[in-house]
């Protein structure tokens, strides 16, 4: 046995993350971790990985007794982690990253990069990547990000390397990529604890999966032994995910952008149209500038042409706030760095785009402020201790909900999604996708960004392909095929 938990629990005011949970793992294999936002895989996680310590119970690493006290000891037994959040020094090259937390080879007093280079070059030939170590992090595309932080780990003895949402901002075609190094670290005997919210990729990779629910386990299960459905419902208390019915017609045209192009020259020539009662999907495949786009209709990125319109009504100068005055909101795909401010309470947050609404003569109505905050945790089932409660220690799915709640106060008339599901469990992403048709349907529109094709397919109304920083062609959500989409997005 690789690695062995033995009735580890960890409790948070009170309050237990991890209850008890016995957990094992064998050398060699590709082993899933599934569960809703809050059930208990990232504190698992940072137990492990030295980021917290356990309250009670055993950690065994190949039968012997550990005590993982910090991140260092954890590296030095084998066990790495690649985060959601990519981390990186973006300044840095991809030697320089690569050695991070190491120490600098140093010959004749000097630090000796030439050995260093052959080092990383080496290991990043021995797992099949391709990459310029020269670049910075900065200039790297998200796989090769991902792939950087996969030689990184794999600089020291690693026999566990622990995969956290590794594709949620990667393209189909780029997730592919990582699953090639994951066939060949397994190749290798390397054992690999793999988290995620995509179904697909648990059941394509893993040979075991173990279900947490609500800060406990509920069983570890051959992967060929289970359905799609079988897993869900023992994650979720029998919940079942509701279609999301596509629509055919719609009210008169709410929102146009025309012209836009963006100052670094990412975006070339973007035009779209929504109307009442309409999701638009934007789909592209990565580096087409589908953000890029966003980020200029909202204002986060500067424009050197083009227009944009609401109910009629020019923008003159876009920005986040005169998009807000205007009836627009973004959610965007960094909700962490853009979105919200986790050291803010949960009601901070909710309350930050439309606080002004609550000032009278300068003076806060701190009971009004209450009340509507705890209204929209209540409609949208945010699971929170309390509305005082920082944001930033809620789960990923709580903290989307929380974002989305902010935007709803200030009540939109159109909504910009860049990726609005990116790592939220498959409830909440059910719930997003709820909560979007019924604003369309009360009349608002919709504009859905994802690198999710199938999510793509199954939201939106109609399809605007974007490729290359141009939009391309518009589509009719009616018997598309994700082989008929990807089509148009190749040139």
């Amino acid at each position: 046995m690789l690695l062995r938990t033995e009735h580890i629990s960890k409790q948070f005011n009170g309050i237990y993350a991890l209850k008890d949970i016995n957990f094992e793992l064998l050398p060699g294999e590709i082993h899933g971790l599934v569960g809703e936002n809050g059930a208990g895989k990232s504190t698992l996680i940072k137990i492990l990985t030295g980021v917290y310590r356990l309250d009670e119970g055993q950690v065994y690493w190949e039968d012997q007794k550990v005590s993982i006290t910090n991140p260092v000891e954890s590296r030095e037994i084998g066990i790495n982690v690649i985060h959601q959040d990519r981390i990186l020094i973006p300044a840095f090259n991809g030697v320089e990253n690569a050695y991070l937390g190491m120490e600098y080879i140093v010959s004749g007093g000097k630090i000796d990069w030439k050995t260093m280079e052959k080092n990383v070059a080496e290991k990043a030939e021995s797992l099949g990547i391709e990459i310029d170590l020269k670049k910075t992090a900065a200039q790297l595309s998200p796989p090769q990000k991902t792939c950087l932080e996969i030689i990184r780990a794999m600089m020291k003895d690693c026999k566990l390397l622990i995969l956290d949402e590794p594709t949620a901002s990667l393209t189909d075609k780029e997730a592919e990529i990582l699953f090639s190094i994951i066939g060949k670290l397994k190749e290798k005997g390397n054992s690999i604890l793999y988290v995620t919210h995509r179904m697909d990729e648990i059941f394509r990779l893993t040979d075991r999966i173990t279900i947490f629910k609500n800060g406990a386990m509920v069983e570890t299960v051959n992967t060929c032994d289970v359905t799609k459905d079988e897993l869900v419902k023992k994650m979720t208390d029998q919940w079942s995910s509701q279609a999301i019915e596509h629509r055919d017609s719609f009210g008169d045209v709410i929102f146009e952008a025309k012209n836009i192009a963006s100052r670094d020259g990412i975006v070339k020539e973007g035009n779209l149209t929504a109307r009442r009662g309409e999701i638009l999907g934007v789909f592209g495949l990565g580096g087409s500038g589908r953000t890029e786009l966003l980020e200029c209709i909202y204002g986060y990125r500067p424009m050197v042409s083009g227009t944009v319109s609401v109910e009629g009504k020019t923008i003159a100068k876009p920005s986040p706030r005169n998009s807000l005055k205007n009836g627009m909101v973004l959610i965007c795909e960094d909700r962490r760095g853009k979105a919200m401010i986790g050291n803010l309470s949960i009601q901070n947050n909710i309350l930050l785009s439309n606080i002004d609404d609550y000032a009278k003569g300068g003076v806060l109505d701190e009971k009004r402020e209450t009340k509507d905050a705890a209204d929209k945790v209540e409609t949208l089932q945010i699971k929170i201790a309390g509305l005082k409660q920082r944001a930033i220690e809620l789960s990923g799915g709580n903290q989307q909900k929380v974002v989305f709640a902010k935007a709803l106060m200030s009540r939109p008339k159109v909504f910009l999604c860049d990726e609005p599901t990116q790592a939220v469990d498959v409830k909440t992403r059910s719930e997003i996708h709820r909560l979007l048709r019924e604003e369309a349907d009360d009349g608002s529109a919709v504009i859905f960004v994802s690198s999710d094709l199938k999510e793509i397919l199954e939201v939106a109304d109609n399809i605007q392909i974007v490729s290359r920083g141009r939009t391309k062609e518009l589509l009719k959500n009616e018997g598309l095929t994700s082989d008929q989409v990807l089509a148009y997005c190749y040139e």
